[in-house]
């Protein structure tokens, strides 16, 4: 097989692994539309009453980057690949794993970050209903839980607070509702029938406070299962590459098969099937932020997950 036709397979296959790899890691950042909203919305407020600090919002940034970062490794384990073994195969494969590898890699800091969100909506929400118990009102509780609320959500409950001051709280609410799609709507709906229950604002609150609490346990336990996993896949790819290398370093003459015509192809649908089962461990090992079952699905014929 020529060289250039298999260096146009082997790139060929480096980019679409790489448009997979970037249509997977979609989810994991907002959509434009909802921070477009979120920030005219912040923009009224402001442009109405005294600046206030808004979310600062850097998950796209990090994404970026993080794209950035696997088109160069993808680039440069392609080239490593082919220019030091002279194997397609071994081009696909270290190329793909540059796709692969970076969202991984930075998936414990995203799932530091996403169970620090989490722990600060349920300490917030228990802030709140004690606060109520003492006999505010929610707007005044509102307002009372700015100076108290967690570092990571409190530009958005500034927000709320002074848009609650300014144009009603069902207007403020409303616009909770659409600065997020994890917390938030639960959190402004839970706001919502605190506003307009007839007795005590303490009891909905405190209801809202265990539900809270509920999904935050859950998450956390999700979050152990997948540290296993991560675990024990930064083991399998390692000990597998400590094997590879190794067996090259050591013993080329194993590869020699695999260097000319079917040797080529067949090294490829092998190091497209390690690609595919280290894509799937991958995939697995990271969590996903869940949309909250108040928030439409994308796609009308997914079905919501019950939590």
């Amino acid at each position: 097989m020529p060289s250039d036709v298999l260096i146009a397979v082997v790139f060929g296959v480096l980019f679409t692994g790489g448009l997979g790899a970037v249509a997977v890691s979609r989810p994991l950042s907002r959509s434009g539309s909802q921070e477009r909203h979120a920030a005219s919305a912040a923009a009224g407020v402001r442009a109405r009453r005294a600046p206030v600090p808004a979310p600062r919002s850097d998950s796209g940034a990090r994404l970026n980057s993080v794209r950035v970062v696997q088109i160069i490794a993808a680039t440069a384990g392609g080239a490593v690949g082919w220019f030091a073994t002279g194997l397609a195969g071994m081009a696909m494969l270290l190329g793909g794993l540059g796709v692969l590898l970076p969202p991984f890699m930075a998936a414990p800091a995203r799932r530091r970050r996403q169970t620090r969100i989490a722990l600060a909506w349920s300490l917030w929400s228990r802030q709140l209903a004690e606060l109520a118990r003492a006999g505010s009102g929610l707007s005044d509780s509102l307002t009372g839980s700015v100076d108290h609320a967690p570092v990571e959500i409190r530009p958005t409950v500034e927000r709320v607070s002074a848009s609650a001051a300014l144009n009603g709280l069902p207007a403020a609410l409303e616009e909770l509702s659409q600065m997020g799609t994890v917390w938030e709507p639960e959190v402004a709906a839970g706001l919502r029938m605190a506003a307009m229950s007839g007795g005590s604002v303490a009891d909905p609150l405190l209801d809202l406070c265990g539900r809270i609490g509920d999904v935050v346990d859950l998450h956390r336990a999700k979050t152990e299962a997948v540290v296993q996993l991560w675990t024990q896949t930064i083991a399998l790819l390692g000990l597998a590459g400590g094997v590879v290398t190794l067996m090259y370093r050591n013993n080329p003459a194993y590869f020699e098969p695999y260097a000319q015509g079917t040797g080529q192809l067949v090294f490829v649908g092998i190091s497209g099937m390690l690609l595919m089962s280290t894509g799937f461990l991958v995939f697995h090992s990271v969590v996903r932020e869940q949309n909250s079952v108040l928030v439409a699905p994308k796609r009308r014929n997914r079905a919501k997950d019950p939590l």
